[in-house]
């Protein structure tokens, strides 16, 4: 991932004073969200130790990571002389060749092995990246793809978005960026006093409306570091305030009643961890700008991350398979660790494969189509 030289100013709000500096420490992040996402949908294999099922539970918060995560890249590598065609076709090469062939091996799947009905009307809406807007086709056939629904909204909106906050002032990006986890918190709380329907959950919990304030953090944040802001704090305070905000989730799991009347679920630990996702992307990205060491650039933890993406959209196809082969959860905690490792490198080894046979040329090819590009006055 690489970034333009230059210098920031008000005046001249896409120039940056890093020169061609790559932040590999992001794409090794990627992994540690996709693999806490597999985590929490094999928590199955974890019943039987109540803390390890407690924990894995909020491995679902890597999904908010990965939107929070989106916003900063896409503020952070955005430039002037981008067309929006340009940008939503690299998009669309980016997702949507392996959303394709995940789904239709998906449908392969539950037709001929699974002998699950399949409905003609989900693979549209699927691959129309369309899910996320419907209750009724929200979560069929490979679940984790409403995630890319969200996704594809908040690239659709990105150039409108970072049109209205480029030229605002780096204090109100400060309030943006507050009121977004503000706004989170309140769409999760909510909840309480809703009816508990699973439209109305969907609708505060997982709707791209609901979900965009992530997005927007993602993109404040990128923008402040354009500009020159700096945390106080490097990447290992940021580790270890994320770890604590994590162990603070367990806890209030554990302890369901310690805040009366908000329950300890996925979903209001989203506003929680916000803050402490954000400081570690950007202590992680201005790590690698300053040219220091990190485990998150080596070489194994940069393709596991390159892989991530692969891996979040067959993971859970893959346990399904693993189950139905016999290595689904049974009795015994041993038992349960070795299946679950069993699935575990099973999807990494189809991630691999997808990534280097799919996803890589699929993405390369449809890149070659686009025009070129014209340059235009930010």
């Amino acid at each position: 991932m690489s970034i333009p030289s230059g210098r920031w100013s008000r005046e001249t709000p896409w120039e940056m004073p890093f020169g061609g500096t790559r932040v590999d420490s992001l794409t090794g992040l990627r992994w540690f969200a996709a693999f806490g996402v597999f985590l929490f949908h094999a928590r199955g294999y974890l019943k039987e130790s109540t803390i390890a099922h407690e924990i894995t539970a909020i491995g679902y918060e890597g999904v908010p990571f990965f939107f929070i995560l989106s916003g900063f890249v896409m503020a952070w590598v955005a430039r002037p002389s981008d067309t929006a065609i340009n940008y939503y076709w690299r998009r669309f090469a980016r997702i949507w060749p392996l959303l394709a062939v995940t789904t239709a091996g998906t449908v392969a799947l539950m037709a001929w092995w699974w002998h699950d009905p399949v409905s003609k009307t989900d693979i549209v809406w699927t691959l129309a990246l369309a899910q996320a807007w419907s209750t009724e086709h929200f979560m069929t056939m490979n679940i984790v793809t409403w995630t890319l629904s969200v996704e594809a909204f908040f690239y659709l909106a990105f150039p409108l978005v970072l049109r209205l906050l480029l030229r605002r002032s780096s204090a109100l990006l400060a309030v943006i960026a507050a009121l977004c986890v503000v706004a989170t918190a309140g769409t999760r709380i909510a909840t309480v006093w809703v009816d508990k329907t699973d439209e109305t959950e969907r609708l505060f919990v997982a709707s791209p409306l609901a979900l965009i304030p992530m997005f927007i953090l993602g993109v404040c944040a990128g923008l402040l570091v354009r500009r020159g802001w700096r945390p106080p704090f490097g990447t290992g305070v940021a580790s270890a305030f994320t770890v604590g905000v994590v162990l603070l989730c367990w806890l209030w799991i554990r302890n369901p009643d310690a805040v009366p009347g908000y329950k300890g679920t996925f979903g209001f630990f989203d506003a929680v961890l916000m803050p402490a996702f954000t400081l570690l992307i950007v202590t992680a990205a201005l790590r690698d700008v300053r040219g220091e060491r990190s485990i998150l650039r080596s070489r194994v933890l940069v393709k596991l991350g390159e892989w991530s993406f692969a891996y979040y959209l067959c993971h859970v196809v893959v346990l399904k398979v693993v189950a139905h082969l016999g290595y689904g959860p049974v009795t015994g905690l041993g038992r349960n660790l070795l299946h679950m490792a069993v699935a575990a490198v099973a999807a990494l080894v189809v991630a691999a494969l997808l990534h280097e046979c799919v996803e890589k040329p699929a993405e390369r090819r449809l890149r070659k189509l686009l025009p070129a590009r014209r340059s235009r006055v930010a």
